[in-house]
């Protein structure tokens, strides 16, 4: 009779307890987690390289500098490492200036070339449409990276592609890696006449063309070919 007595005294307490806002600890553990993320950059920049007129000027056929005179002039320099800048002075038909420069990938996350575009261009006597592109070409090198094979390729111009557009197209796409680069020669000339019969046009003299052109880079996962990621 004790025993319950004392059993019915300590449920009543309890009882109480619980009513007072008292509880009993009960083992517990617990897991968290933690993270980070960090971004990383694309970037590149370019360099100017050599010109091909760095002395008698050269010529494209028919014509012929056999006398190897340095009338022209081609140079090419860079502003802020982001633009290029190519000034031909006192070209003649047939005069045939050349240069290169080269990208470089400088970010932490590949891109590929998306678009190369023309912004702007001053040509108020028509000198453009007398600039023909000779032939181009286009060296590509890669470390290995990011689970891609090293890469070292050369893609040339031909009879086919030997314009602006063909060099636009063979850019397009092109993937770029951190400490990678792309270089890129290309060889112009002044021709003499265009057209045929009474429309036919002779380049003008006194003449002066202004072109910008924007070769633009994106990250490699959303420039085609095929549909972005």
């Amino acid at each position: 009779m004790k025993s319950k007595k004392i059993m019915i005294i300590c449920l009543v307490a309890v009882l109480a307890l619980a009513m007072m806002g008292f509880g009993f600890a009960k083992w517990s553990d617990y897991v968290k987690f933690e993270g980070s993320v960090a971004t990383g950059n694309v970037g590149v920049n370019i360099e100017a390289g050599e010109t091909t007129d760095l002395g008698a000027d050269p010529n494209y056929p028919p014509g012929d500098n056999w006398e190897g005179k340095d009338v022209a002039s081609c140079t090419v320099t860079t502003e802020c490492n982001t633009t290029l800048v190519v000034n031909i002075e006192n070209a003649y038909p047939w005069y045939k200036p050349g240069f290169s420069f080269r990208i470089n990938g400088l970010g932490t996350v590949p891109v590929k070339v998306e678009e190369l575009k023309i912004l702007a261009c001053q040509d108020p006597k028509g000198l453009g449409n007398f600039i023909k592109v000779a032939d181009w070409e286009i060296h590509v090198v890669n470390p290995e990276s990011h689970g891609l094979a090293a890469e070292d390729r050369t893609i040339a111009s031909d009879s086919s592609n030997a314009s602006w557009e063909g060099l636009a197209n063979a850019l397009k796409y092109i993937q770029l890696h951190k400490d990678g680069y792309i270089d890129v020669s290309v060889n112009l000339y002044i021709q003499e006449t265009i057209g045929c019969g009474c429309n036919k046009r002779i380049a003008p003299q006194d003449a002066n063309f202004y072109g910008l052109v924007k070769l633009i880079f994106s990250q490699w996962n959303e420039v085609g070919p095929g549909p972005a990621a």
